[in-house]
């Protein structure tokens, strides 16, 4: 039967068909639905040996599973009249619920995301995947192949523990459209994570047999780091919210809110309240998976039908920086900032994560429009060409904005000049002060300018002879984003008696939310500011004196050839 399945599939999806055909073999299967019942029974019986028993009612003491008075936290346990342990199993069986939830997603999101990297690094050392591009398939029938191939296995381990989980959701007075909708949340979750790392696969094979387990440490890193770091700290009405949207951890039903989420309560998204309404919640978290599986799909589909374009073009990329900022810029707290008075601290909050999170789009955004080393040479040739036959210089910018080969620099430039003007406009419509406006301007534009000297050395580190470009790229970015902090904090403890130097690091947009010592002085920003510009001019002149020498040369070489 399993088989004939597999067949009817194969008209369907041949990638998908040399998947399964691989994979659910009588054995891995039998021993997927070994694992998913051991795991149940461990859980199930975990929760059994928490329940109160007799002695527990005989020495008086508290169990969260009792139904008395509350005492130390914890209620007391009772007796009813036939000896027996009066037990709420109400609460007994949401704890059996969420464990299974909270397993249920970091194993599908974090093996799932292991198995397809591992799955497409091995097609890369195998050279199939070239093949494979080669097929007169369709690039979205191939990636569909792949999403619902590579992980078929865990998804007969999650599906067997489908009927243990409806059922202790239902014994908690959950309602079954609650739990429905968390599915949906949960699939639209993985769909995103399993693209994204699909993209992984196919951008960072340079990284070797690491990949694989560098994508999904750093997923579980940020599942556990917004569960354990964020969530207890940060109120909902901020910017770090939209970390929690992303973790499916944040959005499981609870029985005592039926209709909201005890965490998304007083979740406002710019004027509307969705937090009151746990559809609204999740049906507002499922649009940004949505939103982020659209640019990933644009980015899977100019680098499996060609390896050497970049992520993005660059009008796509004006579009998602447009999006994102609206997105994150909704979930501050518009509330207190906009409409009505707030005090200091909270601007700078808020202004901080806005431009922490713009932070890790703009890395994105290096990696996506930075072209290799071979497309900057032919663009240099033919730029060159274009010049001897007097084209004039509009033509050149509207490459430099517009163009799939030319470098990347002016289009972040203007990636960051959009976002910096939506978050100054957020600055100018709160109720703060005009000192507190300044200081959150000026920590936008360090923010801004740090990105793009953060794009043109990345650019330029692409363009040097090595067959290992990518990784001095990331690596230097990595050095010039974490050491000057580092060591700026191990030599001079005290940001604001050495002002100067720390508006060169990438913690200058958080000295000048908060200005202290030395900041305060004219002449220190003014000359920072001149600083920011001397740096970027020195790095656009350097890459463009290389360009220009590549391009010079190949065209040499061209026209001795002919």
């Amino acid at each position: 039967m399993i088989e004939s399945l597999i067949n009817r599939l194969g008209n369907w999806n041949p990638q998908l068909f040399r998947e399964l055909k691989g994979r659910l073999k009588p054995r891995n299967i039998l021993l997927a639905l070994a694992i998913s019942l051991l795991g149940q029974i461990f859980i199930f019986m975990s929760f059994q040996t928490q329940l109160p028993t007799q002695l527990t009612v005989f020495q008086k003491i508290s169990n969260k599973y009792c139904t008395g008075k509350t005492q130390y936290s914890l209620p007391q346990c009772l007796s009813d009249e036939f000896g027996k342990v009066m037990i709420n199993w109400q609460v007994w069986s949401f704890d059996v619920f969420t464990w299974l939830s909270i397993i249920g997603c970091f194993a599908l999101l974090v093996a799932g995301t292991y198995l397809i990297i591992n799955d497409l690094a091995t097609e890369e050392r195998r050279d199939t995947l070239n093949f494979i591009r080669l097929s007169p398939q369709s690039y979205d029938s191939i990636l569909w192949g792949k999403i619902l191939g590579v992980p078929i296995l865990l998804y007969v381990v999650i599906l067997a523990a489908i009927p243990l989980h409806i059922w202790s959701g239902l014994n908690a007075k959950l309602p079954l459209s609650s739990i429905l909708s968390f599915y949906g949340l949960v699939i639209a979750a993985s769909f995103v994570y399993y693209s994204a790392a699909l993209l992984f696969g196919l951008v960072g094979c340079w990284l070797g047999g690491f990949q694989a387990w560098l994508g999904s440490g750093a997923l579980l890193g940020y599942l556990i780091f917004t569960k354990q770091a964020i969530a207890p700290y940060f109120s909902t009405n901020s910017p770090v919210t939209f970390l929690e949207l992303l973790n499916p951890y944040f959005l499981i039903p609870y029985p005592e809110f039926t209709d909201s989420i005890p965490k998304f309560t007083d979740f406002n998204w710019f004027i509307l309240h969705l937090g009151n309404n746990f559809i609204t919640t999740v049906g507002f978290a499922i649009i940004v998976y949505f939103i982020g599986a659209y640019f990933i799909w644009q980015s899977l589909q100019r680098c499996f039908c060609d390896p050497h374009a970049t992520m993005l073009s660059k009008k796509q990329s004006y579009l998602l920086t447009a999006v994102f900022t609206i997105l994150i810029l909704g979930c501050a707290n518009w509330q207190k900032l906009v409409f009505s008075q707030s005090g200091l601290y909270l601007i700078q909050e808020n202004m901080a994560f806005l431009m922490l999170l713009n932070l890790g789009l703009f890395l994105y955004l290096i990696v996506a429009l930075s072209p290799s080393r071979q497309t900057l040479q032919d663009w240099a040739r033919y730029r060159h060409i274009a010049y001897t036959k007097g084209l004039g210089i509009t033509s050149l910018i509207d490459d430099l904005i517009w163009g799939e080969k030319s470098p990347g620099i002016l289009a972040i430039a203007i990636n960051a000049i959009m976002a910096v003007t939506c978050l100054s406009f957020f600055v100018l419509v709160s109720q703060i002060s005009v000192d507190e406006k300044i200081n959150s301007w000026m920590a936008l534009f360090f923010a801004g300018s740090l990105v793009v000297i953060y794009a043109a050395l990345t650019q330029l580190i692409l363009f040097i002879k090595n067959e290992q470009r990518q990784f001095w790229a990331t690596g230097v970015l990595t050095a010039i984003i974490v050491l000057p902090p580092f060591l700026l904090a191990l030599f001079f403890s005290n940001p604001g008696n050495n002002s100067f130097l720390w508006l060169f690091s990438i913690a200058a947009p958080l000295l000048a939310l908060s200005p202290t010592g030395d900041y305060r002085l004219a002449w220190v920003p003014f000359l920072a500011i001149l600083g920011h510009f001397a740096i970027l001019g020195f790095l656009v002149s350097q890459l463009t004196r290389k360009l220009k020498k590549a391009g010079e040369s190949a065209t040499k070489a061209l026209l001795a050839g002919n």
